[in-house]
């Protein structure tokens, strides 16, 4: 019996002495690698990891806003929130999951109930027959719609909670239904709506969130970006970069643009995400209880791949094909989560990329193991984050890692040629060719609604609600212009394309395509028919 007892304390403190080991490679590693490609692109970064129900690692790195030194305020901690992007789809599935038996709108089919039971209307979608009548709250979950993401419609301010359905109503389906992966962050819009509508206290998304989820779960600071007080709140500042440089996002422009909420408006810490993971990977059990948040019969839904992904971009450098040790795929589409494998082990992810922000969540489920990255700054491709995940979940898998400090900043090197820089582009000043009245007035689409171009001090400006953006005619024979962005998008948004049409006949402007809105075409009001 003493030999017993003896073995059972000796292996007690040799494992607490091999964790101990393993957090100080992890955090060695995570350091090195840091300070020797990251804090130019990355000024905050946090790291945690959780398994078989404990927290296991969290560590912190940089500054909250670069703007200031390295002091004990502006440094970053384990409880400093980030944006996780569409990672706010998790949360937003999971109230859904929690609160649907509480309404007698969903309680009977859950998820599979249709939309046009629950709004009552038979015509939701104009351009489908098909999606009106059988679409489903787990379509919308899954991205099964076949709608293109159409984020830059948000720009439109006058499409609040309340009317997103009116707009998402015009979209014409790019994909099958039912059989197609497009990415549309809007869907939770839709969801995040939903669940707003069937509480009986009128309550905000925020709130039922806070209150159904948060509170639950022993993760009160978790925030959002529709209701941040950045002077107060421990938060890292969100920064993009433009050629070569970064630059702080507004925080006006990040509450206006995550104004939906159920698709990227949540902020959280490593030590609130890796809460939040053990209660993922606890089957929906409140951590440090026996206590369901939700059923394991609908909990069992947020894993399950509901579609399929047939060409994964993450195998475009995550791939034995391209050379890479060891390969990470993904194959399906859970509840906001990406499913997969890596190196044997199933997998759930998602990667979340909101202005400024730029993080990661990787489950694994059959060994109880899970991993949440977030970064303020870019990670383009997502390199650092997959290949971070990878390199950590090694470690806690007890498998040798391909990857080491050196390599997870020289990746995609040396297996494969990294992707080129995108060339800044050559913008000389070129002649409008006509007079600048021809081009000024309202042009309006179904689906994105009104814009105007106008004449300020000579130039041409197109304001589109949130963006607005100076237009320089391009060096073409027809009458194409740069969109370059001002204002609180300015450096934030991409440079766009808008390509001005005449109408036959007259040469008069009739319409305009803008290519940064999914190809979308404007047609120019007051324009009469040639004759």
């Amino acid at each position: 019996m003493a030999a017993l007892r003896f073995f059972l304390i000796f292996a007690f403190f040799w494992n607490c002495q091999s964790q101990q080991l393993l957090q100080m490679y992890l955090k060695t590693t995570l350091e090195n690698a840091y300070r020797a490609c990251r804090t130019g692109m990355n000024p905050g970064l946090a790291v945690a990891v959780v398994k078989d129900g404990q927290v296991q690692f969290t560590h912190a790195l940089g500054v909250k806003d670069k703007a200031y030194p390295m002091t004990l305020g502006n440094r970053v901690t384990t409880n400093t929130k980030f944006g996780i992007g569409s990672l706010s789809q998790v949360f937003a599935n999971v109230l859904t999951l929690t609160v649907m038996n509480s309404t007698e709108r969903l309680r009977k089919k859950g998820i599979d109930t249709t939309l046009r039971n629950y709004f009552q209307h038979k015509g939701l979608f104009k351009h489908s027959y098909l999606r009106s009548r059988y679409a489903t709250l787990l379509d919308l979950m899954a991205h099964r719609m076949g709608f293109e993401n159409h984020k830059y419609l948000r720009l439109n301010l006058t499409m609040t909670r309340d009317k997103i359905m009116m707009r998402v109503h015009h979209m014409n389906p790019k994909g099958r239904f039912r059989d197609s992966f497009y990415y549309n962050d809007l869907m939770y819009g839709i969801i995040a709506k939903i669940s707003e509508d069937i509480d009986i206290l009128g309550s905000t998304w925020e709130e039922m969130v806070k209150k159904y989820v948060l509170n639950p779960l022993g993760i009160p600071s978790t925030t959002f970006f529709t209701n941040l007080n950045p002077l107060m709140d421990d938060v890292a500042r969100g920064y993009v970069e433009d050629e070569g440089r970064l630059y702080p996002v507004p925080y006006e422009f990040l509450k206006a643009w995550t104004r939906f909420c159920g698709d990227s408006c949540v902020l959280s810490s490593a030590n609130d995400m890796a809460r939040f993971m053990i209660f993922l990977l606890g089957n929906g059990t409140i951590p440090g209880s026996s206590v369901s948040l939700i059923d394991e019969e609908n909990f069992k839904y947020m894993f399950k791949p509901w579609n399929r992904i047939q060409s994964p971009s993450v195998e475009d450098y995550f791939s034995k094909a391209e050379g890479v040790p060891v390969s990470r795929t993904h194959s399906g589409v859970g509840l906001g989560l990406k499913t997969g494998m890596y190196r044997g082990w199933k997998i759930v992810e998602q990667a979340g990329d909101l202005f400024g922000y730029s993080t990661i969540m990787t489950l694994f489920p059959e060994t109880n193991l899970g991993i949440f990255i977030a970064m303020s700054g870019e990670d383009k491709y997502d390199f650092f984050r997959t290949t971070l995940a990878s390199y950590i979940a090694d470690l806690y898998h007890k498998e040798t890692p391909w990857l080491n400090s050196t390599l997870l900043c020289s990746f995609p090197s040396p297996w494969k040629v990294p992707p080129s820089p995108k060339a800044p582009l050559n913008m000389t000043e070129v002649p409008l060719k006509r007079p600048i009245t021809d081009y000024i007035g309202t042009y309006t689409n179904d689906l994105y609604g009104a814009l105007e171009v106008r004449e300020v001090f000579g130039r041409l400006e197109l304001n589109y609600g949130l963006g607005q953006f100076d237009l320089k005619r391009k060096d073409s024979t027809k009458p194409r212009f740069y969109m370059i962005p001002k204002g609180l998008g300015k450096h934030v948004i991409d440079i766009g394309s808008m390509k001005f049409r005449e109408q036959r006949g007259t040469n008069l402007i009739e319409s305009a395509n803008i290519n940064m809105f999914e190809d979308a075409d404007f047609m120019k009001v007051g324009v009469p028919a040639p004759p």
